[in-house]
């Protein structure tokens, strides 16, 4: 959960906001005045059949992204194509490009019928007014729709969630452990809430409300914990992440895989009732969501782990870096500083804090909130593990590099980390409860449907999660951040829906692991402890 905004009320009217922005660099270039554009739409879905559609041409001009009035069009120009006869149709059209422009998006409008089921690709698909110099006075741009379908066998999905599902490390007097959501399977209702007027889905997708549920304060004597993981191949695209594409226009159910090399990344979300904050002061809320994503060779081989956290990359590096127990990863829970329970963020490394950043020198000094690590201590710190380890593989558990020296040649500023110490742990006894469930997440839009390209034939959803996985919005009462004066409390914002977020952490879904990276807080880091090699996982 994010922690920027942590604040008490004797300052509350002593907040400051500042927003930066860099100015795009606008290079002189050599424009045509006049543009045509020939469009081509292909392998149409049949449901798009007798649908009427048109195109809508939009030129923004945005220097600052920031700008009041940076997302009104400065000219928009509409090409009809009519109704859709065949898997197959075009369209052709010209106008005059208006001055000093920055922005330029082309969007299908009318296919609302198969949003989250079949791609045609980036819409709105962007250009810059490079991308118009390059292409001349007349651009072709074909939108081809492709489904939404996971390609990879639900079979292959099970055996990797189950391969790479995670140990994890709680301290002992951890109040909320991971549970499950199915159990507020009949109390999903969903509300609306106001959006906040700085949020940016008012300019981009003339939004005023968002979606939230409010689920009942009851926790059952049996809570079981359960993981929920979705795999797809590692090339993966979100509509809206063009580089040429304006902040805003991001949309989480328009996506598509493509095979690539055949590497696959699987994300994992570990769901928490209850978030009580870094800190006593706050961020409390009903509901979390923390996640952590693997790279997975095509020959089943873990490359690398992404970690995510208070709206931030908080870990990204290579496998051999942290440690695990055959594939299982060992993952630290964080709890908070001054007694509370904690946010839930999930570290790679145990026995060290983080101390947050609540905004400025003030509420650093009254709150200071912290993320405290547990170690991997039986008289400490508890377990929950993996349903099919066995004790035999408890028995004796590596914590640290497990080699001499790390190698200077393959991890920058190696040197720093040689006086890490490894140790090996008998953890039977540290055991408190196990993962009961993995529950593979299907693609929203395709929740009971009928199948289409996918290799199972079917897209069968238990009832207890349907909803869950079809939901856009929040989960939990607590919708927006709430000062309450009279408890001196600070109410966060319950998480956004995974896998498929809308706020600006967006669980980096897509984003597959790929490179050395760390965060940096108010005092210390998520980064390497140690870094290993291939004898530091524990076979």
């Amino acid at each position: 959960m994010h922690y920027k905004n942590l604040i008490l009320p004797v300052f509350l009217f002593f907040t400051l906001f500042q927003c930066n922005s860099t100015p795009e660099k606008n290079p002189d270039l050599k424009l045509p005045n006049e543009v045509t554009f020939s469009i081509r739409l292909t392998s149409i879905p049949q449901e798009l059949i007798g649908e009427t559609i048109s195109l809508s041409f939009q030129f923004y001009r945005c220097p600052d992204t920031t700008a009041k009035e940076c997302y009104v069009p400065i000219l928009e120009n509409k090409l009809e194509i009519g109704k859709i006869k065949s898997n197959v149709t075009t369209g052709k059209t010209s106008f005059t490009l208006p001055k000093a422009w920055t922005h330029f998006a082309i969007r299908i409008i009318g296919i609302e019928r198969v949003h989250g089921k079949f791609t045609p690709g980036h819409n709105p698909f962007w250009y810059s007014p490079a991308n118009i110099a390059k292409s001349g006075p007349n651009i072709t741009k074909e939108f081809r729709f492709l489904s939404q379908e996971n390609k990879i066998p639900n079979r292959i999905q099970e055996e990797i969630a189950k391969k790479f599902s995670p140990i994890l490390v709680f301290h002992k007097d951890k109040k909320y452990l991971p549970s499950n959501i199915e159990k507020y399977s009949k109390f999903f209702a969903k509300k609306e809430y106001p959006l906040p007027e700085k949020d940016i889905r008012r300019k981009t997708k003339g939004q005023s409300t968002w979606n939230y549920v409010d689920f009942p304060d009851f926790i059952p004597i049996e809570n079981p914990t359960h993981l929920y993981y979705h795999a797809r191949y590692a090339q993966s695209t979100v509509s809206g992440t063009q580089s040429e594409a304006l902040p805003g226009f991001r949309d989480d159910l328009n996506y598509w895989y493509e095979v690539g090399n055949g590497d696959i990344v699987i994300s994992y979300w570990i769901w928490y009732d209850w978030n009580e904050g870094p800190t006593q002061f706050g961020n409390i809320h009903q509901g979390d969501l923390e996640s952590y994503a693997l790279l997975i060779s095509k020959e089943g081989k873990a490359k690398r782990i992404l970690l995510t956290g208070h709206d931030h990359i908080l870990l990204d590096t290579d496998f051999r870096n942290i440690n695990s127990v055959k594939n299982h990863p060992i993952l630290y829970v964080a709890k908070g500083n001054m007694g509370a329970d904690g946010g839930n963020p999930t570290s790679a490394y145990g026995g060290y804090t983080v101390k947050l950043n609540a905004g400025n020198f003030l509420f650093n000094y009254i709150s200071d909130p912290w993320d405290v690590f547990p170690t991997f201590d039986p008289k400490e710190s508890i377990l929950v593990i993996p349903a099919d380890l066995s004790e035999t593989e408890l028995t004796s558990v590596k914590i640290g590099p497990g080699t001499q020296k790390p190698n200077p040649q393959s991890q920058p500023n190696s040197n720093e980390m040689e006086g890490s110490t490894t140790v090996y742990v008998d953890a039977r006894l540290m055991v408190k409860q196990r993962i009961q469930k993995l529950v593979m997440w299907e693609e929203p839009g395709w929740v009971n449907q009928k199948a289409f390209q996918d290799p199972d034939g079917h897209h069968t959803v238990d009832p207890s999660v349907a909803s869950f996985f079809q939901f856009q919005g929040r989960l939990g009462k607590h919708p927006r951040t709430v000062l309450k004066i009279t408890e001196l409390k600070q109410y966060g914002a319950s998480p956004e829906n995974a896998p498929f977020k809308t706020n600006i952490e967006q669980h980096f879904t897509f984003e597959r692991p790929r490179m050395e990276r760390n965060h940096t807080d108010r005092e210390g880091n998520y980064g390497p402890k140690f870094y290993g090699d291939d004898s530091t996982p524990q076979k």
